[in-house]
């Protein structure tokens, strides 16, 4: 059950979970675009991923269950304050559709942005996301970030885009253990590393086997090599 209608900068009424989407197709043409790019991309293996499986193997199972909803957002600028201003009401109604743990764990928000032209959004979504990013780990939260000219690649293959959707969206879900490559990667400056390896030790290092719990400790030691500038 959905809770009560979500207050601004979300339309009230475009609360929906994935499978009932459809019905508001007419009245939030990017919902039907965004769904359509994760049934042909998102949800199937890529060869260029360099690995087995779907291009992000947690969506199925949260569609299967129920847990992916979409939500249309207002915004009064393509700009970067604009972002930041309304992202922490996605953080805040994700945590309010999954109160339950278990249900925390494993869904996702797809917040779409109506406002927002599909050619001109990246200085919202990206500029957004570089600036949201590390107060949505601290709450243990992921925020993903899509929009048509994407240069976000795989971890896995650098050549390929995997963030690049039609239509502006932000993606929120639960950190989890699986996001340690995405937090620990070399290209990000090492005191911002070393305060998202904190952020994730905090949520999820308990839940991690004392190998991975003793590599991720080493990791936030501050003379660990990977921490050279």
């Amino acid at each position: 059950m959905l809770p009560h209608a979500p207050s601004p900068p979300f339309d009230p009424d475009s609360l929906i979970d994935a499978a009932h989407a459809p019905a508001l197709f007419d009245r939030y043409p990017a919902y039907r675009h965004a769904l359509d790019w994760i049934h042909h991309f998102v949800l199937r293996p890529d060869a260029r991923l360099n690995r087995p499986g779907a291009v992000c193997p947690r969506l199925a199972p949260a569609l299967a269950r129920g847990r992916v909803h979409l939500v249309a957002a207002r915004t009064q600028a393509p700009t970067t304050s604009e972002a930041v201003r309304v992202g922490p009401h996605c953080g805040d109604l994700y945590d309010a559709l999954h109160p339950d743990a278990d249900d925390h764990r494993s869904a996702a928000l797809l917040v779409l942005f109506p406002d927002l032209e599909p050619e001109g959004a990246s200085a919202f979504v990206d500029g957004g996301h570089r600036l949201l990013r590390m107060s949505f780990v601290a709450r243990g939260l992921m925020l993903g970030e899509f929009h048509a000219h994407s240069t976000v690649t795989s971890v896995h293959n650098p050549e390929l885009p995997v963030m690049r959707c039609p239509v502006p969206m932000f993606a929120v879900r639960a950190l989890s253990r699986h996001d340690l490559m995405f937090l620990d990667r070399p290209q990000t400056p090492p005191t911002e590393r070393h305060v998202y390896l904190r952020h994730f030790a905090r949520h999820l290092g308990h839940h991690l086997a004392p190998a991975d719990r003793a590599r991720l400790h080493a990791r936030l030691r501050p003379d660990h090599p990977g921490d050279a500038s």
